[in-house]
């Protein structure tokens, strides 16, 4: 299970500070640890704010998105890009030195001193300031580190949990109630054809419904997931929120409010997850707490969007949860691949957020699925898979310490394989990837095993991709290399891209970039490579293999003066008992021998 950390701002607003700020730090229905602390004074965040989303909204409608994007008289003569990454970039770094205020700093040294980095861990924001919740608390310099983390929001009041009145039963589709509602100016059949696809899904389609059909279905019994696509709006400053549900002259949209009992009904019959890819989401959320019904988790947009973005991240969102991952991971994922988009629609990442009651578990995918069935499959490989079953389960069971059991099993899996004790590595990494399955580190240490020590390619290509999956960006620039050793271009490349998009941090970075030029080098196309090869050596300018890479691409252009300086950097970073070293360290020496 992964860790949460509940953070309660208390009383209080930018202005005149959060004097009494409480982290509570545990599990659901085990929050064991407590700190307290304090965030100054702000003014200068939600002003920040102000003129970030009237430039977002202006610089939406100026590159011609206006379905689902509301106009706003602004006063704004002038915007571009330019103008708003500058006010992006100044509100991240408003927002980092607020949360390093010294009031503060107790409470993260305290969640960084308890959580480790490599295990999940849910943040949830608690307060009733609209401003608080309209603030891109991802931009925390907390969650560069802690990469299987999400936040989330909720209301600092709350009921207990609601207790599900639908005894379980056994079903082999996830129910989904679609909601196509007023679809004017934007188009929901992408909505449509995304969720089509979703295998192990029975969806239910609302189009355009009328006020009674909707509260018709909504106390229908079973529903899993909700979902709804079209306009949506907060209003009175993000505190009510409405829906647009046909395009009908009169009663033509809807408070939640209005269908409160409807909603309370649908989460008692089982309700596990409301998903609303449409316009300035937080009001429709605030409406339903501030009416005390235990929420489940629910996914909205925090400013109005357009087209492209709701429907990128619904299929990102669709495809990683549907695999298997995490809820809060395929939120993350989802959210962070829309930055692929931002070259065209700035501040896309920025737009989806969970909002839920702090005490329910998010689900996922397969239990839904299979609600009440039993694996009876098991998969008794080996002696030792079957020692380790045994060992989970009793440890599970009894301890519920599988988190850190599993970060000590990684260690003594590291500390075998330094000792050339590689079988026992191989069993204490897969024991800590069966204790903790979100826990990237022993997918990937297990597919350096493969690759260096086993000569088991199949093997490290399918640890590495556990290990991407799971939040681990490193491992997407090792697939690369491992698929442009066996000259499969396309599969490398799509893994360089993938790797680029997911991580931040320039070790990282610079292997990707240098694998994405040593597919350009591999298909000649000589300035691109250059360009890759280049910048990942800004990032990190020790990298023989990159030196190597662009020596080549340097001489075949023709510039032996700067091929001259690479090789000999070549040489200079390079270490014998690396094979690919290695041999640039033979083609350096061979060069440089022949001037």
């Amino acid at each position: 299970m992964s860790k949460i950390v509940v953070l309660n701002l208390g009383s209080g607003n930018f202005s005149s500070g959060f004097t009494s700020v409480t982290a509570r730090l545990g599990e659901v229905g085990n929050l064991y640890m407590q700190f307290t602390g304090s965030l100054p004074k702000a003014p200068d965040i939600p002003q920040l704010l102000r003129d970030w989303r009237l430039l977002y909204t202006a610089l939406y409608q100026s590159h011609g998105y206006r379905g689902g994007i509301d106009i706003v008289e602004s006063g704004i003569t002038h915007c571009s890009e330019g103008n708003f990454n500058h006010i992006s970039q100044q509100l991240e770094t408003q927002i980092n030195t607020w949360l390093k205020s010294e009031g503060f700093r107790k409470i993260e040294s305290e969640l960084r001193t308890q959580l480790n980095p490599a295990e999940p861990v849910r943040v949830i924001i608690e307060s009733d300031d609209p401003e608080v919740w309209k603030l891109p608390w991802h931009l925390w310099d907390f969650f560069a580190e802690y990469r299987l983390g999400e936040l989330a929001f909720s209301t600092p009041d709350y009921p207990p949990p609601a207790s599900s009145v639908i005894p379980h039963r056994r079903k082999a589709n996830v129910k989904i109630l679609a909601i196509l509602g007023n679809s004017a100016g934007i188009n929901l059949e992408k909505d449509r054809e995304l969720l089509k696809r979703l295998s192990g899904a029975k969806i239910t389609w609302l189009v355009e419904p009328d006020r009674q059909e909707l509260t018709d279905q909504l106390w229908q019994a079973g529903w899993d997931i909700i979902f709804f696509a079209g306009h949506s709006q907060s209003e009175d400053n993000s505190t009510h929120g409405r829906l647009y549900i046909n395009q009908n002259e009169q009663n033509n949209s809807l408070r939640m409010g209005e269908v409160k009992e409807a909603m309370r009904k649908a989460v008692d019959n089982g309700l596990k997850l409301a998903i609303f890819n449409s316009c300035d989401g937080l009001g429709l959320v605030r409406d339903l707490a501030a009416d005390q019904i235990p929420l489940p988790p629910m996914i909205v947009m925090r400013e109005p969007v357009a087209d492209p973005v709701a429907q990128a991240f619904l299929k990102y969102f669709l495809k990683n949860f549907a695999a298997g991952e995490p809820f809060h991971l395929s939120v993350r994922q989802a959210r962070e691949q829309l930055r692929g988009l931002e070259h065209e629609l700035p501040g896309a990442s920025w737009l989806p957020v969970i909002c839920q009651h702090p005490a329910v578990i998010p689900p996922s995918w397969k239990p839904l699925v299979n609600r009440g069935e039993e694996d009876t499959k098991i998969p008794w490989k080996s002696l030792s898979k079957w020692v380790a079953i045994v060992l989970v389960g009793v440890i599970s069971s009894y301890f519920s310490f599988g988190s850190k059991l599993a970060v000590l099993s990684n260690e003594l899996g590291i500390k075998n394989q330094d000792k050339n004790q590689l079988l026992r590595a191989q069993l204490y990494y897969n024991i800590a990837t069966w204790l903790n399955l979100d826990y990237p580190q022993p997918y990937y240490n297990l597919a350096w095993l493969c690759d260096e020590s086993l000569d088991d390619i199949a093997c490290a290509k399918q640890r590495f991709k556990q290990a991407a999956l799971r939040g681990l960006p490193d491992a997407y620039s090792e697939l690369a290399r491992l698929h442009l050793q066996q000259g499969d271009l396309e599969i490398a490349l799509k893994q360089t891209w993938e790797c680029l998009e997911h991580s931040d941090y320039d070790g990282v970075r610079a292997a990707c970039l240098k694998n994405r030029g040593w597919v350009r080098w591999e298909q000649q196309r000589l300035e691109e490579a250059e360009a890759d090869l280049r910048n990942a050596i800004a990032l990190q300018s020790d990298s023989p293999h990159a030196y190597c890479l662009l020596a080549q691409v340097l001489d075949t252009k023709g510039n032996k003066q700067e091929a001259k300086v690479a090789w000999e950097n070549t040489l200079k970073y390079s270490e014998y008992n690396v094979p690919e070293q290695d041999k640039c360290m033979g083609l350096a020496q061979e060069y440089l021998s022949a001037q």
